[in-house]
């Protein structure tokens, strides 16, 4: 069995009609319907129905397990619900469309990134996620500092 990565960074393009091409080695995990809403960043989520579906569930069960404010709320459902928007993927090509408020949300250009993480993809600008990422750099930097001489990381035996 080979091992194959579900996560990645790959460039990818918008085209002039707004749609993002979904690289081929995500596709397998993207099919039929999906959702496509604003991301926690300036960046596009795009996931499968299901997996949107217990991203709701698990916000609801959360929000009564820590007791958030009505505005917390309200805040999560204005930026993850109200944007949501259902779309297929098209299978010839790898396609999908997305919407203009989405692209203007996170400034889609021509050259975009499509990350797969946590089992979700987001679309980036290449320039907002050049950013992100040394944001993301500087506290990964401070949390090996932190970690140093505790784990090694490209060991093959398990520490405690």
């Amino acid at each position: 069995m080979e091992f194959q990565l579900k996560t990645g960074t790959i460039e990818s393009t918008l085209d002039d009609k707004g749609r993002v091409v979904i690289p081929a080695p995500f596709r397998e995990h993207y099919t039929g319907m999906l959702v496509i809403t604003q991301g926690k960043e300036e960046c596009v989520w795009v996931m499968q129905a299901a997996t949107y579906q217990r991203f709701l569930l698990k916000f609801k069960k959360k929000c009564e397990e820590e007791a958030l404010s009505s505005e917390e709320i309200e805040a999560f459902k204005y930026q993850h619900e109200s944007t949501a928007f259902s779309v297929e993927i098209d299978p010839k090509n790898g396609r999908i469309p997305v919407p203009a408020f989405l692209r203007t949300y996170a400034n889609l250009t021509k050259d975009c990134l499509v990350v797969s993480v946590n089992n979700h993809l987001e679309i980036w600008n290449a320039d907002y996620n050049k950013k992100f990422m040394e944001e993301v750099r500087l506290i990964n930097k401070n949390t090996h500092k932190k970690l140093l001489g505790k784990v090694n990381f490209f060991s093959e035996e398990d520490e405690e």
